[in-house]
């Protein structure tokens, strides 16, 4: 027997197309089904012309922004996004950081096929986290040219208290195309200046290889600089995302004290700061107060790079007395190893598989490694490598540790789909260690991670610096039973 369209919607059959549906024309029971399954948010990809900086670039956007269309969700809602491919590329759109099933991840050939020019995809899964993420390509190098924006969820029962809620999305520019900025590091490396260059919290130089044309503050440039006003006396609440392709930014509010109170979407016990770093793809949730009458210059400087911005966070009831002098970052920085969470976070009993994970790499040759390994991407192609996909192999209830080792000069912000692991120093092990999804491994570093394996499915596993994993710095992990 032939099942009418009518019998399908109601039943379930085709509610990944239901959204894509036009109403026009559907019967009063189909009409009542397809309104509870309407996206919460179209997001219609394109490519267009921006120049933030003067020079025109070819950007793709999300809903025509720059950063993307903003995304705001409550803990245990659906999340449905219908997403339109107006691009001439093909694309997938990844949820960072966020705990989802497999199919729904947005890796290509992966875990979806991509989305092809003129077609769309609809993400519809329930939200099991509260926080702050983002939401990027995961095609080539697509998130480096704008495709990428904030992605929020709202704890029905916050237990911080704040008045105001703002959230910062920093990103970096380069105005070359993508793919002749790559062929100039494959050939060799570019000319990226080292005068005047922004060191980390220790002093130490920090290596770097793309020339950035500069930062973006929620897609401002330094000769628009990014405002915001609120209620005198406000509490705010400031989610700082790095979406760029692959700076690590120092961020301050000159002159105020920041209280850190999430790292990547998960609660941390308070810590007191002037300044932090946030290595690319990491997210931190600040509190701050405005004084009536007061307000803060926002700095953001890039690290290894000659490049900041600058913007004003004041009190309703105060001029805006922007500080436009070169950026000083003094006082307390944020020291990672230092960041504890707020309860137990040691995994439960089971079988525990450990991997030592070795990144490697060549800057002359832009050479980028996991344990010898190079996977498939887009850039991956070397004389004499042969790129292959290597996977982890785990079962559900597994303790998975990864003791990840740079050998190479560059840091690497190393970030696993589809869980958050805990960070574990060399030789701690605490029992209140910080969750997270992306982890930076400084030049020459060791850090370890665990999480518990309860999430099938293969999950990918790479470097966050868009130029690496372009260039094939990636593996997986794949469940088995």
């Amino acid at each position: 027997m032939m099942l009418s369209r009518r019998h399908l919607l109601q039943t379930g059959a085709l509610a990944p197309l239901a959204a894509a549906l036009p109403k026009k024309g559907l019967a009063a029971g189909d009409e009542a089904w397809h309104a509870g399954a309407d996206p919460r948010y179209r997001l219609r990809l394109t490519e267009e012309q921006v120049a933030p900086f003067g020079t025109p670039i070819q950007a793709r956007l999300s809903n025509g922004t720059l950063p993307g269309q903003a995304l705001r969700f409550t803990k245990g809602e659906r999340f449905r996004v219908l997403v339109e491919n107006a691009m001439t590329q093909p694309t997938t759109l990844h949820w960072h950081g966020l705990i989802l099933p497999n199919l729904q991840d947005g890796v290509p050939d992966l875990t979806q096929a991509p989305i092809q020019p003129k077609a769309a995809l609809y993400y519809d899964f329930t939200l099991q986290q509260s926080g702050t993420y983002w939401y990027h390509s995961h095609v080539d190098l697509q998130a480096q040219q704008g495709l990428a924006g904030p992605l929020i969820i709202e704890d029905p029962q916050e237990p911080l208290a704040y008045d105001e809620d703002v959230t910062l999305f920093l990103s970096d520019v380069v105005e070359e195309p993508v793919s002749q900025v790559m062929q100039g590091l494959k050939a060799g490396g570019l000319d990226v200046s080292t005068e005047g260059v922004f060191a980390q919290p220790d002093g130490k130089p920090f290596p770097t290889d793309v020339p950035y044309a500069g930062l973006l503050i929620n897609g401002q440039p330094p000769a628009s600089p990014w405002t915001r006003a609120v209620k005198p006396g406000s509490r705010v609440r400031l989610r700082v995302i790095n979406g760029s392709g692959s700076s690590y930014f120092r961020v301050a509010l000159s002159g105020a004290s920041l209280q850190v109170v999430a790292a990547d979407g998960s609660p941390v016990v308070p810590v007191e700061v002037e300044n932090l770093v946030l290595a690319t793809a990491q997210r931190y949730d600040l509190l701050v107060t405005i004084p009536s009458g007061s307000g803060y210059t926002l700095q953001v400087a890039t690290l290894g790079l000659d490049r900041f911005n600058l913007g004003y966070l004041h009190s309703s009831d105060s001029p805006l007395r922007l500080d436009s002098s070169r950026p000083r970052f003094s006082g307390r920085a944020l020291d990672t190893k230092a960041l504890r969470a707020p309860w137990d976070t040691r995994l439960p009993d089971g079988p525990l598989k450990r991997f030592k994970v070795v990144l490697s790499g060549s800057m002359q040759r832009y050479l980028w490694q996991m344990n010898g390994t190079t996977w498939p991407e887009a850039y991956a192609d070397f004389p004499g490598i042969t790129p292959q996909r290597f996977f982890y192999e785990v079962s559900m209830g597994d303790q998975v540790r990864f003791d990840l080792v740079n050998e190479t000069p560059m840091a690497h912000p190393m970030h696993l789909h589809g869980h958050v692991f805990r960070v574990l120093e060399e030789g701690q092990d605490p029992a209140d260690a910080p969750l997270r999804d992306t982890v930076s491994v400084g030049p020459h570093d060791k850090v370890s991670i665990a999480f518990l394996a309860n999430n099938p499915g293969k999950w990918i596993f790479h470097c966050h610096n868009a130029w690496h994993l372009a260039a094939g710095m990636a593996q997986a992990v794949r469940y088995v039973i």
